[in-house]
């Protein structure tokens, strides 16, 4: 290392050091709520990212401890009533046990990913700290509509500039990621199937929202079209039949909010919706590959045509069933150098299924972790939802809503796995929406 490069590295340093102060004085003397909706409407924009993590990911550690602070500064100690405390330290102990019998190869791959995965703990327990009121709710979902308008923004960028590269300013760390160069497009996120079941869910809030609205609904209409096209783009044959399983949900739960008149012209609306963005993405953009995939989609027993490495992983799972091979996977375009051998039975490749995933990493003792945080959290919505008494605005129904949320993730996952080493970005939007549900149970009914 040059003397040149040791001093742009102490700077880097420096800079970030100071970043993260000023950041910390702004979350512990009264800004840590508005950080918070920062983070919010950034999430799916993760600048500057790298096998350490991400800015966001740092601002989420650092407003989360002054967040704390201020939370013993005032009440004089942590609250006794944290949610879901015991299904995370499940998984935290699954993860550090699979680590301890993993190859030590990686374990440099597995403390950062442990960073990684202990910040989406860090963001769900910030977001469900933040809501104590319904007013809360109105800005949360503000937030998350305008990091929604973004990304139909960054979206539309990518169609226009198509399949080449594009950076912010020149600058490598702001650059666009690329479409894919078989006719789909990419959006926010490192994964087409994480782009489509995002806009599913967004989909869904918006909807709750329009049913809440009592003006400007036409901009949740507005908006709605350009996610169906967003998802039309990627050409996401299991996102679009999520988005249908999700508007059916939504229908049947929704209908005596909105009346049999309602879900009648809600279906319609959303039939319409759906011809109107595949006509524009079908004949204006190359982006336009989705009912062709559909159409040609073969299976082979239980198994798509391109999903033909189920097999291979679940003969890998049955080597090492319980605590799997190790807390992530590690690919090789993860090393500089890659190692000349690797540890046997260890594979490179996503498995595209999030339970074939946890099986493979954590094993048995791991899915059980996943599977009680699932329940425990599908069991706190549904005693929200039986109360007697709702909360009267926009947070009407809403523990209903979190249960239709948390099934699509669960079915849409099938085809591909959230967690990911370069998806941070929508491990931290499922953390602070998960937060957010989670926390219904305590927002007091306002007279």
């Amino acid at each position: 290392m040059t003397f040149l490069d040791s001093t742009s590295h102490v700077i880097q340093l420096l800079v970030a050091l100071s970043g993260a102060l000023i950041i910390f004085i702004m979350a512990y003397t009264g800004y840590a709520r508005a950080l918070f909706i920062g983070l919010i409407v950034m999430i799916p924009f993760q600048p500057i990212e790298s096998k350490y993590g991400s800015i966001n990911m740092a601002v989420t550690y650092v407003v989360g401890f002054a967040m704390l602070l201020n939370n013993v500064r005032y009440k004089g100690k942590i609250s006794p009533s944290i949610p879901l405390i015991v299904p995370f330290s499940l998984l935290i102990f699954t993860f550090l046990l699979s680590w301890s019998m993993a190859p030590k190869l990686f374990s440099d791959k597995y403390f950062w990913h442990l960073i990684i995965i202990t910040s989406n703990v860090v963001l769900f327990y910030m977001s469900y700290s933040f809501f104590t009121k319904e007013k809360d709710l109105e800005i949360f979902f503000k937030a998350l509509i305008t990091s929604n308008v973004l990304v139909i923004a960054y979206c539309l960028m990518q169609v226009l500039v198509g399949y080449g590269k594009f950076s912010l300013l020149g600058i490598n760390e702001l650059g666009m990621i690329q479409n894919r160069q078989d006719q789909r497009l990419a959006g926010p996120f490192h994964a087409v199937g994480i782009t489509a079941e995002y806009i599913v869910i967004q989909s869904l809030l918006i909807a709750h929202y329009i049913v809440h609205a009592s003006t400007r609904r036409w901009i949740g209409y507005l908006i709605l079209v350009c996610n169906f096209a967003i998802l039309v783009g990627t050409g996401n044959r299991g996102g679009f039949i999520s988005a249908l399983l999700a508007a059916l949900m939504f229908l049947y739960f929704y209908r005596k909010q909105i009346g049999r008149r309602g879900v009648m012209l809600a279906g319609s609306g959303f039939a319409v919706m759906i011809v109107i963005s595949s006509y524009l993405m079908i004949a204006y953009t190359d982006f336009n590959v989705l009912y062709t995939r559909l159409i040609g989609t073969e299976i082979e027993g239980v198994t798509p045509d391109t999903r033909q490495g189920w097999g291979y992983v679940a003969d890998r799972i049955a080597e090492d069933p319980v605590i799997g091979h190790g807390p992530r996977i590690v690919r090789t375009s993860d090393f500089q150098q890659p190692p000349r051998e690797w540890p046997a039975g260890h594979i490179r490749f996503w498995p595209h299924n999030l339970y074939l995933y946890i099986l493979y990493t954590t094993g048995i003792l791991g899915f059980i972790a996943y599977a009680s945080w699932a329940a425990t959290y599908w069991n706190l919505l549904n005693r929200v939802r039986r109360r007697t008494r709702d909360l009267p605005g926009i947070g009407y129904g809403l523990a209903t809503l979190g249960m239709i949320v948390l099934a699509i993730v669960l079915i849409d996952q099938i085809k591909v796995e959230f967690l990911r080493s370069n998806l941070l970005d929508y491990q931290h939007y499922l953390a602070a929406l998960f937060g957010m549900f989670a926390s219904l149970h305590k927002i007091e009914h306002e007279e």
